[in-house]
Formats: structure tokens, C-alpha cells, sequence
């Protein structure tokens, strides 16, 4: 099983020159190759791995760099073309040094975890900060990814190679509903709210944005203007992940067998009605945190299920099983059965027939009768 650990590192000038060079090497490379595909369709990666020994030739700076990692560039542009032809992925773009740049390596790297910092053949001694708590990583280091972001700020993703944990017995089950005002709302009544995390930055963001808008493009001050506005959505997007991170680290600490709904956020768009709620949708980040379930929840050895997306959990009374069409409508925030009079709060009532479901789903894959 594979696993990932992100640090933030802090590179001196002259670790930041080595990077920021392997940075343009590998965007050169990976564009290079790009346009040839774009020239020749059907142009084979080994023709052009054959072709990167020329290329070295015309451009020596090509040579200095670590032969396996400019290789392994032109095999990430070919995987992109595959998945553009086979799923329908958009068609792969230029690398721009104004975006995300990384690069990923595999190198004899000593991590101490303790003094928090990384010792690379190519680096040096590096700094890096993060998981002050774990005192060793137990499992095979794969590679190292090195990544800056808009903002200029570095990170080195760790990929290790660890232990598959073993399968706990479950004990307590959970059924979770997606919502809009509430971002997650738990079977057992535990509700998560939606905007905390991005009423702060939101007006700042805005702010800025028009600031932008005012100055003269290519000048100093807008591109000055231009990086505080990525810092800005580095922070907001930072605040977000952190907030779903802790989410999900809570539910999968305290439940075994973990359940939500798949959602198709374009169907909860109400047209005309609430243009509030659907900005609301918009934001929330559903995707990002059943990512998370789901991969926390390997890792822990817990069970996670999704189930059908057109389940009708918010129809359906969770004491009776009567359905009641008119809860389609997402404005009716209270569920009133009509056979047996329960009432209670929709996205709770929807959470409980999820959860449900899941045990369906647990009973059916493990247990043999």
C-alpha cells in the first residue's frame, strides 16, 4: 500500500537556484516533446526517448541533469496524451513557470524526522517542517516529488511503500449526508457547518481582485498585485483543506463502517430560486472529502461505501420506509412522514437511510450466511 507525506521544505538561495533550474529543465522538456506530438501525432515514446540523446547534444544544459528524471517527464506527457485518448480528458497544455512546477526523482534520501530535516544527493542538507508527532515513517521510500507553488512556497512529497493494516471488526457505523448548509450532517446528529473556513478570505479575495482589475497588465504593481492574490487563494484554499482534514480524521477515528451518497452537484443547483444555496453548493468541496474518506479509511482499516446516486435517501422516513416524493424539493428543510408522523430534520433523516444502506452493503460483502 502506498502511502504519502507531505512537508513544507525551506530551501537556502542556493537549493532554490538547483530546484527552480530542474524546474525549467523539466517544463522545457515536457513542452519540447509536446510540440513534436502536436507536429506528429503518431510519434512513439521510444522515438522520443531515442531523440532526448540529440537534444542533449543541441542543449547542454539538458546534460547536467538527472537522465532518469527527463525521461520520466517524457513518459508523464505520454501517460496525459493516453488518458486524453482513452477517457477524454482534456488535451495536454504547455507548462508555464507562472504555475504549480515539480518534479519527482528517485534518489538514495535520509529522512530525520526528529531534527526535521532531508538529506539529498542532489540538495544537500534541506529543512522541512511537518508531522512533528510521527517519529518514523515504517515502510519503503518510492520517490520524492519537490513542487512550488503560485505563492513561492516549496513542498517535497514523500511516497512510501507501507504495511497494509489489518482490517478492524466494526463496531459503530455512520451514514453521511452531503448537504448545503450543512456541509455534513452524521447519522448520530453530528453536524458539520459549510462556510467557516472561507468567510474570511472571501471579501479580501474580492478586494483584491478588483484591485487587479484597476492596474495597468504587465507593469510591476500588477504582477505585485498578482502574487498577494495568489497568496490570498493559497491561504483560503490551505484554511479549506485544513478544515476537511480534520473532518474526516475525526470520522474515521470513531467509526468502522463509513457510508455517503454519490453526488451530482450540477442536479442540486436550484435555477431561480435560492442563488444563495447554489453558490453554497458550488464551494462545497464533495469530491475533496470523499477523497479523504476514502483513503483514511484504508489506511485505518476501516470500511467506506457510496451508495447509488439517485437513491432517494432525503424521501425516504427512516422509521417506516414510506416515500414522499415533494422532498426532492431542497428548500423543505424539515421531513414530516405522512404514515407515521416522525418529523425531524432532513439531512438527518437522509443520513440514517444512508446509513443504513450501508450495513445492507457490509452484510452482502462479508458476511456469509
Amino acid at each position: 500500500m502506498y502511502k504519502s507525506y507531505k512537508f513544507r521544505a525551506y530551501p537556502n538561495d542556493k537549493q532554490k537556484q538547483i530546484t527552480n533550474q530542474t524546474f525549467g529543465n523539466t517544463r522545457f522538456v515536457y513542452n519540447y516533446y509536446l510540440s513534436k506530438q502536436q507536429q506528429d501525432n503518431n510519434i512513439t515514446i521510444k522515438e522520443c526517448i531515442s531523440d532526448y540523446n540529440k537534444l542533449k547534444q543541441t542543449y547542454q544544459f539538458l546534460s547536467k541533469e538527472n537522465q532518469y528524471l527527463m525521461i520520466s517527464t517524457i513518459y508523464k506527457l505520454n501517460n496525459n496524451i493516453k488518458k486524453y485518448k482513452s477517457n477524454g480528458l482534456g488535451y495536454p497544455k504547455y507548462k508555464s513557470k507562472y504555475n504549480k512546477n515539480s518534479y519527482t526523482l528517485k534518489e538514495n534520501i535520509i529522512v530525520n524526522l526528529k531534527k526535521q530535516i532531508l538529506i539529498s544527493p542532489n540538495l544537500g542538507e534541506l529543512k522541512i517542517r511537518g508531522y512533528k508527532k510521527l517519529d518514523k515513517i515504517n515502510g519503503t521510500l518510492i520517490n520524492i516529488t519537490i513542487s512550488k507553488e503560485k505563492n513561492d512556497k516549496y513542498y517535497i512529497s514523500l511516497l512510501y511503500d507501507i504495511p497494509t493494516p489489518k482490517r478492524t471488526i466494526p463496531r459503530v457505523t455512520v451514514g453521511i449526508d452531503l448537504g448545503v448548509r450543512k456541509l455534513l450532517t452524521l447519522s448520530d446528529g453530528t453536524a458539520y457547518d459549510n462556510n467557516k473556513y472561507i468567510d474570511k478570505y472571501e471579501k479580501r479575495i474580492k478586494r483584491k481582485q478588483r484591485e487587479l482589475a484597476r492596474k495597468e497588465k504587465g507593469s510591476k504593481n500588477y504582477n505585485k498585485c498578482k502574487k498577494e492574490l495568489a497568496i490570498l487563494y493559497s491561504k483560503l484554499s490551505n484554511a479549506r483543506r485544513f478544515y476537511i482534514h480534520k473532518i474526516t480524521k475525526n470520522i474515521t477515528d470513531e467509526y468502522d463502517i463509513i457510508t455517503c451518497e454519490k453526488l451530482k452537484t450540477k442536479e442540486m443547483i436550484i435555477e431561480g430560486k435560492d442563488n444563495k444555496l447554489s453558490s453554497k453548493i458550488n464551494d462545497a468541496t464533495f469530491s475533496e472529502i470523499i477523497r479523504q474518506l476514502q483513503y483514511k479509511s484504508k489506511y485505518k482499516g476501516k470500511q467506506f461505501y457510496q451508495i447509488n446516486t439517485y437513491y432517494p435517501s432525503s424521501q425516504i422516513c427512516s422509521r417506516c420506509d414510506n416515500q414522499d416524493r415533494r422532498y426532492k424539493d431542497l428548500t423543505r428543510r424539515k421531513y414530516k412522514c405522512t404514515k407515521c408522523n416522525q418529523e425531524l430534520d432532513r439531512d438527518l433523516n437522509a443520513s440514517i437511510n444512508i446509513m443504513f444502506e450501508g450495513l445492507k452493503l457490509y452484510m452482502k460483502n462479508y458476511v456469509r450466511i
